[in-house]
């Protein structure tokens, strides 16, 4: 059965859409969804983290001076919690947690300018030790990753954080004059890993709506580089920073990162980096994510993909009078009411909302097509998703998950 549902009010003149809840087939079904996490801590990491004690010198946030304090005298020092070796671990610690938790892939990204990453990684010891844990954690049912945090937190051209995933080098974004312009000419000559032939992905890490000097410095060539945002920073979203950079023009995929500086908090998480892949390899995740095929939810086990005009979710496509969605929704928790599907909405520039599905006959497995025609659609769409519950610092009721954009060429 098939309902026509005309927009009423201020939309009425721009949008027309058709919805269809009948079984349509799964789109792009060939392609695996593996969940994961891609931001993460080892002990590698020293400014800051829960292996620190916390008191009045550290909450003024002057915990980047004691860095050279901590490397030096640990474990001895005594802003150092007794048991820090306890919790915070090694990377291949990490790895062996999130195989206990079943993620089929776990990034662990320590802070290029902390100590023993210093000066560079063709000296550093830390460095060869966390990729060859990395190299030792992987298997055919999980791929272990060591990447690094790019953290500019000092320059007047902007501040904020990247994951650098898959390079064969890094540098150190505290250094004099490596400001963000600085850090996207270097990433634009390193676009592979020179060993591997991987492509080398890039996150934009918890952003707020106007960081990264708002958004600039972007190009077309820096564009298909930097092609993740952390919507989830462990249990919070970053929804508007999200859509600020689409806005801007960065055709960005969401994902979720725990953030953890520590290994014992991999079991208790919820929130996921989910990516559509042929094959759970090195190659094919990074390609995936160069790709843009991800999606972040705050379950563990949602599993969602859509199309639009039969090209998959993170696709660039050409104009059309009329753009077909087939999406298909499914989160396996059946008997949980919380986990119920009750929202779907479809967004485009600004954050607009054109079209929300609420209604009762969502289920836990739902396909659904969709047409819009609009004029007035901006240059890209995206689906959130909403279910019954609320997340776990707050009593706050957000979307559960957030999918790849499709931008539209116009």
């Amino acid at each position: 059965m098939k309902k026509i549902i005309v927009l009423t009010g201020i939309f009425t003149f721009l949008v027309c859409i058709k919805i269809s809840a009948q079984n349509i087939e799964i789109p792009f079904k060939n392609l695996k969804i593996l969940n994961g996490s891609t931001h993460a801590h080892s002990i590698f990491s020293y400014s800051h983290g829960k292996h620190l004690k916390r008191d009045n010198e550290f909450e003024k946030g002057n915990e980047e001076m004691l860095i050279d304090s901590l490397f030096l005298s640990r474990p001895n020092n005594k802003k150092l919690k007794e048991n820090w070796n306890s919790f915070q671990g090694l990377p291949e610690k990490h790895y062996e947690e999130a195989k206990k938790a079943k993620f089929d892939f776990y990034f662990v990204t320590d802070h290029s300018m902390e100590v023993p990453f210093f000066p560079n990684s063709s000296n550093s010891a830390a460095w060869a030790i966390a990729r060859k844990q990395a190299e030792n954690a992987s298997s055919k049912d999980f791929t272990a990753f060591m990447g690094v945090e790019h953290s500019e937190n000092d320059s007047s051209n902007g501040r904020g954080h990247f994951n650098v995933i898959g390079s064969s080098a890094y540098i150190n974004a505290i250094r004099p004059e490596i400001d963000i312009p600085y850090f996207y000419n270097w990433l634009k000559e390193n676009p592979k890993n020179l060993k591997t032939g991987n492509p080398v992905v890039v996150t934009f890490n918890h952003p707020d709506k106007k960081q990264y000097n708002n958004w600039a410095y972007r190009d077309e060539e820096i564009t298909k580089i930097i092609t993740l945002l952390e919507i989830i920073n462990n249990r919070k979203s970053k929804y508007e920073g999200f859509i600020n950079a689409l806005d801007k023009g960065w055709k960005v995929s969401p994902v979720a990162g725990l953030d953890n500086h520590n290994f014992t908090d991999i079991s208790k998480a919820q929130a996921r980096t989910f990516v559509l892949v042929e094959n759970n390899t090195p190659k094919d995740i990074l390609t995936a994510m160069r790709k843009r095929r991800t999606y972040a939810s705050f379950d563990k086990n949602l599993e969602c993909r859509y199309s639009v005009n039969d090209s998959i979710m993170g696709s660039n496509i050409p104009e059309s009078d009329t753009y077909n969605l087939k999406n298909f929704i499914n989160d396996p928790d059946t008997n949980e009411e919380s986990d119920k599907i009750t929202k779907i909405d479809i967004i485009t520039g600004k954050g607009k909302i054109i079209k929300s599905i609420n209604t009762k006959d969502l289920k836990h497995k739902n396909y659904l097509n969709i047409s819009v025609k609009n004029q007035e659609l901006e240059n890209y769409l995206f689906i959130q998703i909403w279910d019954n519950s609320k997340t776990i610092d707050s009593e706050i009721h957000e979307p559960v998950a957030w999918l790849a954009p499709v931008w539209i060429s116009k």
